[in-house]
């Protein structure tokens, strides 16, 4: 795989597995978070391999950046850097459960019009990328977004953390793979089936 240079932007568990597990991949990850001098910060990314800064200057320096903070906050912090993720690869990871669109694309599409938006790395719990192995086989991650060179960059980090990236259509199939966060849900949690519970994609 090529190296990446990565932001991931959020320092909780789907923030710090994701960033170890590109790191693990061999990408240079920087951890992006509004308070960066935290002493239990800088040692939670110490422990992913990651450095640690501002979430403007972990951007600044990635070509692709991974937003992974509360989905509900994403209408304050798209609008506020918006203007750094210019022309850069932008996954949305986030969830904005109970708001009319569980995604925030248009959010970016308004505010950054030449970032090139993926939709991925929600549909699942952080288990499942620190482990994506079930017995003989590994998961499936969907994911919508743009077809051509940025492709490759999101479909790396995806494969980054073993899981096989199905891509569901362009960003207007983005609720496709939201209703897979209820099902994750209803799956892992209402029937009890656990938290470690993934999804494969079958064809003949």
């Amino acid at each position: 795989m090529d190296t990446i240079r990565v932001a991931v932007i959020g320092t909780g568990i789907i923030g710090q597995t994701l960033a170890a597990r590109f790191v693990q991949a061999g990408h240079i990850v920087t951890m992006g978070t509004r308070n960066p001098q935290r002493d239990d910060l800088v040692e939670l990314a110490r422990r992913a391999g990651a450095s640690l800064t501002s979430i403007e200057d972990a951007i600044h320096s990635a070509e692709a950046v991974v937003w992974a903070i509360n989905g509900s906050a994403m209408a304050d912090a798209i609008p506020a850097y918006g203007q750094h993720l210019a022309d850069k690869v932008v996954i949305d990871a986030t969830n904005n459960i109970g708001a009319p669109s569980m995604n925030s694309l248009a959010l970016i599409t308004e505010y950054a019009p030449t970032a090139h938006a993926y939709r991925a790395f929600n549909s699942l719990g952080w288990e499942n990328f620190a482990n994506p192995r079930y017995g003989e086989l590994n998961g499936d991650l969907l994911y919508t977004g743009p077809t051509g060179p940025t492709q490759a960059v999101a479909e790396n980090l995806i494969e980054s953390t073993g899981l096989r990236p199905i891509r569901v259509g362009d960003n207007d199939k983005a609720k496709i793979v939201d209703d897979f966060v209820a099902l994750w849900f209803s799956l892992a949690i209402g029937q009890g089936m656990g938290r470690e519970l993934g999804f494969k994609i079958l064809t003949r």
